[in-house]
């Protein structure tokens, strides 16, 4: 086992970030982005972790059962609609609850 020398890491040395080829690296962006601003989900619905005082609050996880064809055909749904699953699925419930409170 090593022992630690106490010396801080400092990142990649300047040698090797010139041997770094940073003109190939590719850009993702986040493609649920444009549509959550547009629509105004309420909700946090990409991936990850939302940022600092974007926050909606605790949530609570919840098992949800299906049969296999039903789960084939959320997938399907939402891969054709551009957004994560188990967003897809928030979006229902919340349209579904939407839908609910604008009944007389």
């Amino acid at each position: 086992m090593k022992k630690a020398t106490g010396k801080k890491l400092r990142g990649p040395s300047r040698a090797s970030l010139r041997e770094m080829n940073f003109d190939k690296a590719k850009v993702r962006r986040n493609p649920y982005a444009l549509r959550i601003a547009a629509e105004g989900i309420s909700i946090h619905v990409g991936r990850g972790r939302p940022r600092k005082g974007t926050e909606t609050g605790p949530t609570v996880p919840r098992s949800v059962r299906f049969p296999a064809r039903v789960w084939r055909h959320l997938e399907k749904r939402a891969k054709a609609e551009g957004i994560p699953l188990h967003a897809a699925l928030r979006a229902a419930v919340l349209a579904w609850i939407n839908d609910e409170t604008e009944r007389p």
